[in-house]
């Protein structure tokens, strides 16, 4: 009988609390819902998705377009897009985690682990090449995806698949931009080295690692290897002919596009929603993903200078109008990703759009406003 009593005096005391929370969610549900609506409606991009990581964890993904309009096929929350660079957000917590076991230092020089490879040495500034370096951009090293031989071979053979010694071997004996830690230069070909470096450390491929590192770790359910040249629900990527270092990414009427993508490898290398990027980007920079005393070192960034602000361990640190934003970017012909976390207010937010023609983009600007109507409707 008091079990009966307590439960009855449970129900009765808390279930008004449970009302006025749900209120309160459908309320900012709705405010975002309608501020997303104001900016689409000037838009000319042909789709978009939209999450967000609420400070209590529940995501939230608001679609808005096409998926594939020519086939009358609206975006959901399932559409999947290629994520450029965001993919680095992914084998930082690797890369992090592996130093948390003791299997990886920041400073020590990878030469240590990478001096049987007969062409590492080929590499710009190899012998003082660091972890810490390749995280923060500071290695001096060019971008192998802006050599003019590189946009040819991508296309010569369209299923060929890279080895990480071959995309390096396009920077093989360049001079390097400037010494190790000396400056700032966002370079894809970092991340390339220090994936090869984590393969050759587990004896695992990258995507194993991940998996089982962050996808599994994080429940994350809808990220996929960039490999080969289809993927189930992927949103069509309309680019322009101007956009810079490949001809595009184009997708035929069966959904093939027309060179395999996984050129990109350890450079991003993902296909992803924004739902599970906007929970991964709460769960790390809560501390979630790796030791917490980790963290500190990870948000150690060095000036990012055209880029400003300034760069982590694989995190793009800005101020905005509603405080610091922890982040990242990406890019790829068809496609622009930002992941964006508010550490002041505990919620992350994460937009793609499926064109990267600048002239159908404007909206990207305006999408961050959405993180102001969530903080009004949050200190309500």
């Amino acid at each position: 009988m008091k079990g009966y009593l307590l439960v009855f005096l449970m129900t009765f005391f808390l279930a008004p609390v449970l009302l006025a929370q749900d209120s309160d969610r459908e309320e900012l549900i709705s405010a975002i819902n309608e501020r997303i609506d104001e900016l689409w409606e000037s838009s000319r991009a042909p789709g978009l998705s939209f999450s967000v990581a609420f400070p209590d964890g529940e995501v939230k993904t608001f679609t808005r377009g096409f998926a594939n309009v020519e086939k009358g096929e609206r975006m959901s929350a399932k559409s999947k897009m290629l994520g450029g660079s965001t993919g680095k957000v992914f084998y930082s917590v690797v890369a992090l985690q592996l130093i948390e076991e003791g299997k990886l230092q920041l400073d020590v020089p990878i030469i240590k682990w990478m001096s049987d490879l007969d062409w590492f040495t080929r590499i710009p500034n190899a012998e003082e090449l660091t972890v810490r370096a390749l995280m923060r951009h500071e290695s001096g090293i060019p971008r192998y995806v802006f050599k003019e031989d590189f946009q040819r071979d991508v296309i010569r053979d369209v299923d060929k698949v890279w080895k990480p010694k071959e995309l390096l071997s396009y920077v093989f004996d360049d001079a390097p931009l400037f010494a190790v830690g000396e400056d700032f230069s966002y370079s894809d070909t970092n991340y390339i080295i220090l994936c090869a470096l984590i393969e050759k450390l587990t004896g695992n491929s990258i995507y194993a690692e991940v998996q089982k590192r962050v996808l599994d770790r994080a429940g994350l359910k809808d990220v996929i290897p960039q490999t080969g040249r289809s993927f189930d629900n992927i949103a069509l990527g309309y680019h322009s002919p101007s956009d810079p270092f490949y001809p595009g990414v184009q997708f035929d009427e069966t959904g093939k596009s027309n060179y395999n993508l996984q050129f990109e490898w350890a450079g991003g290398g993902l296909v992803i929603t924004t739902r599970d990027l906007a929970l991964l980007g709460k769960k790390i920079y809560e501390g979630q993903m790796f030791a917490g005393d980790l963290l500190d070192e990870y948000f150690n960034g060095r000036e990012a200078a055209q880029l400003g602000g300034q760069w982590g361990l694989g995190v793009h640190i800005r101020q905005s109008p509603l405080g610091t934003v922890y982040g990242h970017s990406g890019f790829m012909p068809g496609y622009i990703t930002n992941l964006l976390y508010y550490p002041e207010h505990k919620f992350s937010i994460c937009y793609q759009i499926n064109t990267s023609d600048r002239e159908r983009t404007s909206i990207l600007r305006e999408l961050p406003s959405v993180g102001k109507v969530i903080v009004d409707q949050l200190d309500e």
